[in-house]
């Protein structure tokens, strides 16, 4: 009887399992923060977006901050708060397309690939992104705004074109350093071995206002620019 009447008694309370337990009062803050500053990365991430678009389209000037604003499906309070100026939203627009493209291609220099393997791959995409009507446009739009924003071209080159040149220079000195290639200045090296791989066709792709040229002349000009480019520095 006794035992009966045990297995009658109400069991304890079940433990609420991890999925229903309400979030702890020190953990709630700091996920709501965490999903404001995802949403203000997102609505900055649209207005560049839109910026970029319509300074490459119309020119800096002819663009208004209400457009951006309306492209960008933001109210200009907020464009404002984020971006008190014009020169200040292009300055962002400048830094962030840079960024880009070094982030783009810092990633193919894998040091365990042959130099034949790891330049041709490099040079590839750096061609293909240099050759781009964005691009193309994008840096029309700086050199039409050098005599005013004089300080952003070597903004866009430091934290861009600089910094694909250092990756280069450094996987050049591994492969020095592994006996694969012979002693040599690696910076000018890095910068020798982008002219001969886009000088020439993104000057003519400039000069002519001719985008996106087919895979099988980039990869030709590649082949050429390493062919080349071993020929001088491979032991």
């Amino acid at each position: 009887m006794g035992k009966r009447l045990k297995e009658l008694q109400p069991s304890a309370t079940p433990k609420k399992s991890a999925a229903n337990r309400a979030p702890s009062p020190s953990k709630a803050p700091a996920k709501a923060a965490a999903k404001h500053d995802a949403r203000t990365q997102q609505l900055i991430g649209r207005l560049l977006d839109a910026a970029t678009r319509l300074f490459i389209e119309k020119g800096y000037d002819a663009t208004s901050m209400g457009e951006i604003s309306s492209l960008a499906r933001a109210s200009k309070e907020t464009f404002y708060r984020h971006f008190p100026t014009k020169e200040d939203l292009l300055r962002a627009v400048v830094i962030r397309r840079a960024e880009m493209i070094a982030e783009d291609v810092n990633d193919i220099l894998a040091d365990d690939d042959t130099p034949e393997k790891a330049l041709t791959q490099f040079g590839e995409r750096i061609l293909t992104r240099m050759t781009t009507k964005e691009t193309l446009g994008f840096h029309r739009l700086l050199g039409m705004s050098r005599e005013r924003f004089p300080d952003f071209l070597q903004l866009y080159r430091a934290a861009g074109p600089y910094r694909v040149r250092d990756a280069v220079a450094r996987y050049l000195d591994l492969q020095i350093a592994a006996g694969k290639l012979r002693p040599m200045n690696a910076l000018v090296a890095a910068r020798q071995f982008f002219d001969l791989v886009a000088a020439e066709m993104v000057i003519s792709a400039n000069l002519s206002g001719k985008a996106n040229p087919t895979k099988a002349d980039i990869r030709q000009r590649v082949k050429e620019a390493v062919d080349c480019f071993l020929h001088g520095y491979a032991t």
